[in-house]
């Protein structure tokens, strides 16, 4: 019999906590453990009319949770385990929109509002909130049976403020509400959350800061960060067995204003002070690499990261490494942050992840259609998908019509034919291509942070930390610019699993001028406490 598996003391502390909880938790660190073993520790006390929320963002992610919790042999008929589309419509809208106007048709979900022109102007929810008119025809759609899944948050939203019996029953039914992946969370899954903490119920938010450094889809790391520094919320962390070493994990965390203790022995996060231009930055790694492949056990060139800000950068370092090293740029779909380009990227790393048995079709489906409210469309995804993966190299160009399908089944209100362009000439490009394709275990990899995100090395050189180029400065920037520039800088160094360097050179190339200046430190090195969590030495 296999033996049980017992919680570290910091899942324990998570477990006993009785209060609101945001919990940060990293790769690796047992959090669906914890989430189950704390709904078990739950449940012992729960009247039998009586249930938890557990909400995951993805149906596999759902799926997985709940088949872990039966394993326990809880029987619970009153919990409710599902995607966050999933809760609102089977707990909120359906059974309290008739409350709205009396008996109305019975609701059936629809994909998309293009496909009723009556109701078009509903898409302007997602940017207003004050419209009474629009109210008016959501409560027309509601009535006649009509259910959008786009706007399924909103409509939840309405509800919840316009009849209060949906609340008091949710208190009633429900203790606690749990929401994993809470980086993903949006502004109205944020509003929703706190108006059911806020009406009694427990909150547990999971998530994990490194997963988000993208602004679009209005969604930002900014609310995990609220509720971690919210006094009605306690914030645990679960940091053992992380892939990165506990002092870069703690510097990551001291970067994004989570106070960190001092670390005397043993930090993993380096600043390094070279005389010189970013061509000395690179020499000097280069004459450095045997000597950190011996002092941290690392065998691979392809275990080492050079990160940059920019595509400049990246050529200039590529171009002055002399060692074997496979440079990965930002395509022109990298420039835009629409929900196309940011798909199409997304499928074709994805392909090639495929090719050496890193991603399944199913893995990558299951992020964009949710398989329970949409069955069929999941199953056309999944088709289109495995016929795209299972191409050669070479037919990716001449299937460019398969892209462009996959891309209107997932997300048909953003089809943007100038990023349809952007994609064509891509797949015509053999060099951009190859930026998709993983380095082998000969080269060293060079991109840029937006490109590194997702993935791990043994050991990362991140590059442009300067005034005005991370994060970059004038009254045109934006706050939300500025906490953008600051999670690249956090998703840097995290990208490192056993040791982070930071190379600051004396001077800094402009590539529009064609010169160099003097460099200036960039700011995120002194925020907080950082500098006592590193080491800063000269080469």
């Amino acid at each position: 019999m296999k033996k049980a598996t017992k919680p570290t003391s910091e899942q324990m502390k998570i477990i006993e906590e009785q209060g609101n909880l945001v919990v940060t938790a990293k790769p690796g660190s047992g959090k669906t453990y914890t989430i189950v073993e704390k709904i078990i520790d739950i449940s012992r006390n729960l009247l039998n009319y009586q249930g938890v929320i557990a909400i995951s963002f993805t149906r596999k992610a759902s799926k997985e949770l709940e088949l872990r919790y039966k394993r326990k042999s809880i029987e619970s008929n009153y919990h409710f385990f599902g995607t966050i589309d999933k809760f609102y419509i089977s707990e909120i809208i359906v059974p309290f929109s008739k409350l709205l106007f009396g008996v109305g048709k019975k609701l059936e979900v629809k994909d998309s509002i293009d496909d009723y022109s009556k109701y078009n102007d509903l898409k302007k929810l997602k940017h207003t909130r004050d419209d009474k008119e629009l109210f008016k025809l959501l409560e027309q759609a509601l009535q006649e049976g009509v259910l959008f899944l786009e706007i399924s948050g909103e409509t939840a939203l309405f509800i919840l403020n316009k009849v209060p019996q949906c609340l008091t029953y949710l208190k009633a039914r429900y203790t606690h509400i749990f929401i994993d992946e809470y980086q993903d969370c949006g502004e109205i899954q944020h509003e929703i959350f706190l108006k059911l903490v806020n009406n009694g119920i427990t909150g547990i938010a999971v998530g994990d800061l490194d997963q988000a450094i993208y602004a679009f889809s209005n969604r930002y790391s900014r609310y995990l960060l609220s509720l971690i520094g919210d006094d009605s919320f306690t914030h645990l962390e679960i940091t053992r067995n992380h892939r990165c070493h506990k002092s870069i994990s703690d510097y990551s965390l001291e970067l994004m204003g989570v106070a960190r203790e001092s670390i005397e022995e043993d930090k993993r996060v380096l600043k390094i002070n070279v005389k010189g231009t970013d061509e000395h930055i690179i020499y000097g790694i280069e004459n450095n690499l045997d000597e950190i492949k011996r002092k941290f056990n690392l065998s691979k060139n392809s275990d080492f990261a050079i990160l940059c800000r920019n595509n400049g950068t990246a050529r200039r370092a590529a171009d002055f490494l002399t060692i074997e090293n496979k440079l990965f740029v930002d395509t022109a779909l990298d420039k835009v942050g629409e929900s196309w380009a940011i798909l199409f990227n997304d499928l074709l790393m994805s392909y090639y992840l495929y090719q050496i048995k890193e991603v399944t079709v199913l893995d990558f489906i299951s992020k964009y259609i949710n398989e329970e409210l949409n069955y069929k469309v999941f199953q056309k995804g999944l088709k289109l998908v495995d016929k795209i993966f299972r191409l050669p190299e070479g037919e990716l160009k001449n299937n460019f019509g398969e892209f462009n399908k996959i891309a209107k089944l997932i997300d048909p209100e953003q089809e943007d034919k100038r990023i349809l362009a952007m994609l064509k000439d891509l797949l015509n490009n053999e060099e951009a291509l190859q930026s998709f394709k993983p380095a082998t275990d000969n080269e060293v990899n060079i991109m840029t942070l937006h490109k590194s995100k997702g993935l791990e090395f043994k050991c990362v050189f991140l590059l442009d930390l300067y005034r005005w180029i991370l994060p970059q400065e004038g009254d045109w920037l934006s706050e939300e610019d500025y906490i953008q520039a600051l999670n690249l800088h956090y998703v840097g160094v995290t990208r490192a699993i056993e040791v982070c360097y930071i190379m600051i050179g004396e001077q800094r190339y402009r590539p529009k001028q064609g010169d160099f200046i003097r460099a200036q430190e960039s700011p995120f090195l002194y925020l907080y406490n950082t500098p006592n969590l590193r080491i800063d030495l000269e080469w």
